[in-house]
């Protein structure tokens, strides 16, 4: 899967998304909770086909923990595809008071300019935080290996799960071939998740503090604040006919500075 189908209902919300500039989180499950059903596999090809930046998906942009996600979210660069694998074991619907679960709901439900598309996978989608899924808005459920129903979700206040109206499409996919670049990501994703089964990894460091979370966050948001004001500035100069030293005069920026975001925001 190089890109997303053409014609399917989740395709054209990644597009109107793209159009916005805006986030997109996605669950990805399976209908009887297995595991060994290809999620990983068809996680990283769905947030490949998303990612939209020359690099594509790559080690830096999959997880297994909610701080390496916030990572992931701050460092790498706009238009990047993201994804948590195990999700569940981060962000369960028994953990909702958690810093780590506070952390991901605070963040997509802030998210709107960064262009960031997040896929989180998970056997069972019932585990998952309630408030974070609410916030989500599409979902993949398994049938069988290299299978998947496609869901939109609607939020609905009434009830514990959000809304799953009907199947839009039924999605299929292959392995990642050996000679493929993404087989790298497959196999160190799947190392990273062997070490934390074994006990090699550091859970401490896995659990963030509240004042970690609150410094992620300050700096995601920061880093939005900033990307909107390049934007409206960018905007104003190509269309309010002022020069740059002129929007540089009314905004208390130097004129070089005005000049970098200009040529930045034109790439």
């Amino acid at each position: 899967m190089n890109e997303l189908p053409s014609g399917y209902d989740f395709t054209e919300l990644y597009e109107k998304r793209v159009r916005n500039s805006a986030d997109l989180s996605v669950i990805l499950s399976d209908r009887s909770n297995r595991r060994g059903t290809g999620k990983t596999v068809f996680a990283l090809l769905l947030a490949d086909a998303m990612d939209r930046t020359e690099a594509g998906l790559t080690k830096q942009k999959v997880a297994i923990s909610v701080d390496e996600v916030l990572d992931a979210y701050m460092n790498c660069p706009k238009g990047s595809g993201i994804v948590l694998d195990e999700a569940e074991q981060s962000l369960s619907k028994y953990r909702a008071g958690s810093s780590a679960n506070m952390a991901m709901r605070e963040l997509i439900s802030m998210g709107r300019v960064r262009e960031k598309f997040i896929v989180f996978s998970l056997p069972s989608s019932s585990s998952l935080d309630r408030d974070l899924k609410a916030l989500c808005s599409w979902w993949f459920l398994v049938q069988e290996k290299g299978s998947a129903w496609s869901h939109a979700l609607n939020y609905n206040p009434y009830a514990e799960e959000p809304r799953t109206p009907r199947k839009d499409d039924r999605w299929f996919w292959d392995d990642i071939p050996e000679d493929h670049r993404l087989r790298d990501v497959y196999d160190y994703l799947h190392e990273e998740k062997l070490k934390h089964l074994n006990g090699e990894t550091d859970e401490s460091s896995q659990r963030l503090t509240s004042a970690e979370v609150q410094d992620k966050i300050d700096k995601i948001k920061s880093e939005t604040q900033t990307n909107t004001r390049n934007q409206l500035l960018t905007q104003i100069y190509s269309n309010s006919g002022l020069t740059q030293q002129q929007l540089a005069n009314a905004v208390n920026l130097s004129r070089s500075r005005i000049a970098d975001i200009i040529n930045q925001d034109s790439l």
